[in-house]
């Protein structure tokens, strides 16, 4: 049997990571318990949203866990994390579109383009 889920790891306010990972949608995920997961992640920027992310599938005892991202990043500020599944490999640069958002701006692209320095600024939130 196949089930799908959906959670929120929140932890970017602007173009900055806050440090914290948020995560909502969580309090049914204890069905997961001796299954086979696969998290369908949209980024990998730092590393540290899914090291947090596989840290609770842990202590939620899942039988197995892959990871698959659509994009991940090239920085310097990474932990070293790797998804198991890779689509593409971007620069060191924020993105947007196709459901990567700017403080809940732009998910709906369809496509993924850089945010210039003008779009930061102009849909900034005061922190």
């Amino acid at each position: 049997m196949v089930s799908v889920e959906f959670i929120r790891l929140k932890s970017y306010a602007n173009d900055e990571s806050s440090g914290q990972v948020q995560i909502e949608g969580i309090n049914h995920l204890t069905e997961l318990r001796d299954k086979n997961v696969l998290i369908v992640e949209d980024i990998i920027d730092t590393g540290l949203t899914m090291v947090k992310l596989l840290s609770v599938m842990n202590e939620l005892h899942v039988k197995s866990v892959k990871v698959a991202s659509l994009l991940v990043k090239r920085t310097t500020r990474s932990n070293g994390y790797r998804p198991d599944y890779i689509g593409f490999e971007v620069p060191d640069h924020f993105m947007i579109g196709y459901a990567l958002d700017y403080n809940e701006r732009f998910r709906d692209l369809n496509h993924i383009c850089i945010l210039n320095e003008e779009g930061r600024k102009k849909y900034a939130v005061t922190k």
